[in-house]
């Protein structure tokens, strides 16, 4: 009977701990973002550029991003997507994205290199930058990439 009473007991004092509400906490930071598609990058309204640096070659596309403010720079978050095509869905694939591909050159032969795509950012704009492997071609032969479409999100 001892342990009946004592189980009891030790029911209502654990369930039984309830005492009148406090006061109301300080509002929280609640958390903001912004979405910035860069969509058709490589097309015709918004051309790849050449760096034609003699040690370091790429293509890049310089967007002027007013939202990617110092702010954001400093204190926030900014994380750069691919969007791709597979299945008939869109995907998004972080950023840098690193595919093996290969082009065939004038003779038909097969050309193998690595494209790493890639984006850097400063207060009020994002680049996307397309490099090349340059182990399988000369220096002299360019692979213009493929037109794409980029998805930079801010946090902050």
């Amino acid at each position: 009977m001892k342990k009946v009473v004592f189980i009891f007991l030790s029911a209502v004092l654990l369930c039984a701990c309830e005492g009148p509400q406090g006061p109301q906490g300080p509002q929280g930071e609640g958390m903001n973002w912004k979405i910035v598609d860069l969509n058709n990058v490589g097309s015709q309204s918004s051309p790849w550029d050449y760096s034609n640096y003699s040690d370091n070659n790429y293509y890049f596309a310089k967007f002027d991003v007013p939202a990617l403010t110092n702010f954001v720079f400093t204190d926030g978050n900014v994380n750069g997507y691919i969007l791709l095509t597979e299945n008939g869905q869109t995907i998004q694939h972080s950023l840098p994205y690193v595919l093996h591909k290969y082009e065939k050159d004038a003779s038909g032969n097969p050309i193998y290199y690595t494209e790493t795509v890639d984006f850097v950012y400063g207060v009020g704009w994002v680049q996307i930058e397309v490099r090349d492997s340059d182990f399988a071609y000369e220096d002299n032969a360019q692979i213009v990439p493929n037109q794409m479409s980029f998805r930079i999100v801010m946090t902050y």
